[in-house]
This record gives C-alpha cells, structure tokens and sequence, in this order.
C-alpha cells in the first residue's frame, strides 16, 4: 500500500528527534560519564539483600572486592557509592570535599535532632559552619577539654570503685555495663556541671537510652522515600515523637535549672553565647538542645565501646596486655591520682595499643553517609547530585594492600608515630577527615585514654575460669556504633585501692 506525501512528512517529523538523540551519542561516545560499577540491583529492594547475612562494612568490603574502590548500589530507592580506597577518599573528603560536605536526611535525625539543627545531620551552609566554629573554638576546643579534667578524673576514679566492689569474691564483672555508665556520666557532668540535679541527670541518660536505640538504624522511609507513610502506619514515627517529647521536656527543666548560672559546662557557654546573640546565625534554645544531644550521642556510647574494644584486644593478647601494664604501673606509680592525666604523654605504647583497637574496631566503620550536592567525577565515574557517599573505613584499616599482617593486632605499627587521628594516613580515619570530620575527638580521646589507662592501673585482669584467649567472643552488633555483640565480663583483682578521698 502506497503511503500519501503528507503521512511521510508526519513520519518524517515524527521519527527526527529519535535519529539526532541517536546520531548525537554516536558522534559524542565519551560525552557521557558512566556510573560505578557494582551489584545486579533487584527490583524494588535494589541491593539490599547483599545485607542479610552480612554485617554492613563486611558485605561491602567482599563487594568491593570484585566491582572495585568506586562502587554504585541502589539501597531500596537511595543511589548510593561506596568508597574503600584511600585514593578515592582523597578525591572525596580532600580534593572535593565542599561537594560533599553536606549530610542525607534521615528519620531520626529529623525528629530527634529538632529538624536537623544539630552539628552532625545540619546541611552544609552558613549555619552549619556557625555551628562547626562553635564546636572547635568554644565547646570541644582543647583549653575547654583541659577545664573538664575534674569530671573525668571523678568519674573514671568512681568507675574503679565499682568495679573493685562489683569484683569481691571473684565473681565476673560487666565491663561493658559499667564503661558506658561512666562515659554517660562524663559526658553528663561536662555538658550541666554541678548545677543539674542527679535526679534530672538520670531521667535524660535515660531518654538518650531510648533515642539510641531508634537512631541504631533506618527506618523504612529512609530507604523508600516515597513510602514514608508506612513508618506512620506501623507507629514508628509516633514512637520517636513521643520519645523525642520526653526528651524535650527534661531538657527544658535542665537549661532552667543552668539559667543564670556562671561554670565551664557546655550548656552554660551555650547559654551565654545565646544571650550575648554576636553569632552570625544567633542561636535559641531549640539550636542548644539539638548541640546537645549530638554531645551526648557522639561522646557516650562511642567512647565506651572503643574502650570496650581495647580491653578486649588486651585480654586476647596476654603479652601486649603486660607490657601496657609495666608501662602505666612505672609511670603513675607513687603519684597523685589528679596528676594521672598530666602523665597521659608519658604512656607511649598504651597510646599505640589504643590506636590499634581503634583501627581493628572502627566504632563508625562507614562514618556518617556524605550527600553529594553537585554531579562530579569519582575515580573516573559519574557520581550524580543527590546520590549518598560511604565511606568504608573498617574495609581499609583491615586491607592487607595497606597493612602488614592487617588482621593482627599489633600496636608497634604505630610505633615511627607518622600515623595520627587526622588522617595523616587515610587508611586510617577513626575520626574521619575533611569538613565533617568529627569534631569531639580532643574529648573523646581525652576520656578513653584515662580510663584504659586507670582499668590497666588499678585493676588485674582475667578471664573467666576455663575461658582461653582465643575464645574470647568477638561479635559485634552495628547500629548507631559498632559496640559488642555481648557486654565483655572479665574477672577483677584489685592491684591498688582507690582511696576515699580520691
């Protein structure tokens, strides 16, 4: 059958901007960047069946083996890159970093964090970088972590009384129960001082209990956007905002109680600097209670677990537990108790010990995700605007490209002191690097450093009768850190009594 002019011309017509859409991608090849490679996503949960079995850190390391450093997955409807080179972290936190600087949003920090006013989930912006200068030269600064040695030296002392009353008779004790009780109370003390009533100290730890535990994780909004009103349907949203109310309404009798009041705890700098409004972005109550939940959830549950950790390395490896011991013993041997954190410089290799746990025990092995805000190259692919960043720095501290004998715990690596927290080596990123860089580790390190150093001082250790170093249990359970799977129990005999006065 014949086709008339007119039916051509419309054909014509029709079939043009196939053939220019066509002719311009065969003329221009390399145009077009092309993703990172990665997994067959399924339909609907993408890649998030390679999690089942696995925990996260480990299931992207063994996928990074076979699709490279650079690695594309869709984590339910989330595009998602996964970085496990120290090559592509560079380019990432360093030479693009402002690209990256600003955070996805999740559920809980959305609800628990006042709308994301606090340090750790605030979009990159102006604001954000009001609130990172806050940190750095006013609350976390060194001079402010140098004012805070009272309380950690009170509650690291307490901490060695509970454990050798908790010890009597030889029974076990729960390390990890009472580190976390005494990193809580650090943090609780450094952030309300003395003017907080033990009573309101105790309903708070125990609402940032609960906002721990919601926070451990995603809810189904957060990998399915467009299906949140299932996290309305199941209760979950309601279950955060009534905790999140609970909350609220300790910290408002809290800041009550601080009005007013002249000390070096955090909340009272941030009162003051609210009352004098000089900030470029002033800040309100709202903006203080959110500055503070980050201070107690990036200071409490991470420094108890990395302390946690150590202990544990120590006790699977008797003879680094003993040379630690001779060193701390020699050095705070005959001293006052409140000259124990001036000597901190003096115990060399319990700092390498330290280190080494930290590098074997990531307490955030993917960090906290990074948001690409402008479609770039990575590693030579394509990372499009909106796509999550993780960074996957447990995969690299194990990787044996980069460490001799990486699954080892061997301190003396640390030994030359080239390798710091500040990511000297980027293989080696406890803290992170670049503009999110974790900004309390000044703090953190500060109170972890004192209380392995006090557990080894004070305190010999051993196992439960029957139980071998190699048995040691060395599950973990990642949810907002990476802690133990089961609390560490360690038999304690007193070595030196802490004395009434201390």
């Amino acid at each position: 059958m014949e086709l008339s002019a007119a039916t051509l011309i419309f054909l014509s017509l029709l079939s043009l901007p196939i053939v220019v859409t066509l002719l311009s991608r065969k003329l221009t090849p390399s145009s077009k960047k092309r993703r990172p490679p990665g997994p067959w996503n399924l339909p609907f949960i993408g890649s998030l069946h390679y999690f089942i079995k696995s925990h996260p850190q480990v299931a992207l390391r063994n996928l990074a083996k076979r699709y490279g450093p650079v690695m594309f997955l869709r984590m339910g409807q989330i595009d998602t890159v996964v970085i496990s080179s120290p090559v592509a972290v560079q380019e990432v936190l360093r030479e693009k970093d402002i690209i990256f600087a600003s955070r996805p949003t999740i559920v809980a920090s959305e609800i628990f964090c006042y709308g994301n006013l606090d340090v750790g989930f605030a979009p990159y912006g102006a604001y954000w970088r009001t609130l990172r200068k806050l940190c750095t030269v006013e609350l976390l600064s060194a001079k402010m972590v140098r004012q805070l040695a009272p309380v950690r030296d009170k509650e690291t002392l307490s901490l060695i009384r509970n454990i050798q009353a908790a010890g009597q008779g030889g029974e076990p004790v729960n390390l990890g129960r009472l580190l976390l009780s005494c990193s809580s109370m650090i943090t609780a003390k450094a952030a309300f001082g003395h003017a907080c009533s033990s009573e309101l100290r105790e309903q708070f730890l125990s609402g940032i209990e609960v906002s721990m535990r919601f926070s451990g994780g995603f809810t189904f909004g957060d990998l399915f956007p467009s299906l949140r009103f299932i996290d309305v349907i199941t209760g979950q949203r309601l279950r955060m905002w009534r905790a999140h109310r609970q909350l609220d309404a300790v910290f408002d009798k809290i800041i009550a109680e601080c009005e007013g009041l002249q000390g070096d705890s955090l909340v009272s700098v941030l009162l003051r600097i609210r009352d004098e409004g000089e900030l470029e972005f002033p800040i309100g109550t709202t903006n203080i209670k959110a500055i503070l939940l980050d201070m107690f959830t990036g200071g409490t549950e991470t420094t108890s677990s990395a302390a946690e950790w150590v202990m544990s390395e120590l006790m699977r490896n008797p003879a680094v537990m003993a040379k630690a011991q001779i060193e701390v013993r020699r050095v705070f041997d005959n001293k006052n108790p409140q000259d124990h954190e001036g000597k901190m410089d003096e115990l060399h290799y319990t700092k390498m010990v330290i280190k080494e746990s930290m590098r074997l025990n990531p307490v955030l092995p993917l960090m906290i995700p990074h948001l690409c805000r402008e479609t770039c190259d990575i590693g030579g692919f394509e990372v499009k605007e909106g796509t999550r960043v993780m960074v996957n720095t447990w995969a690299m501290a194990r990787n044996p490209e980069y460490w001799q004998d990486a699954e080892k715990f061997k301190p003396e690596r640390f030994e030359d002191g080239t390798i710091d927290y500040k990511g000297s080596r980027i293989e080696y990123l406890p803290f992170g690097m670049g503009r999110r860089r974790c900004p309390g580790d000044i703090f953190g390190l500060a109170a972890l450093e004192l209380i392995i150093a006090r557990l080894l001082y004070y305190v010999d250790w051993s196992l439960p009768s029957g139980m071998q170093p190699d048995e040691i249990d060395m599950d973990m359970f990642v949810g907002a850190t990476t802690r133990r799977k089961n609390q560490l129990h360690l038999v304690a005999s007193p070595y030196r009594e802490v004395s009434v006065q201390s």
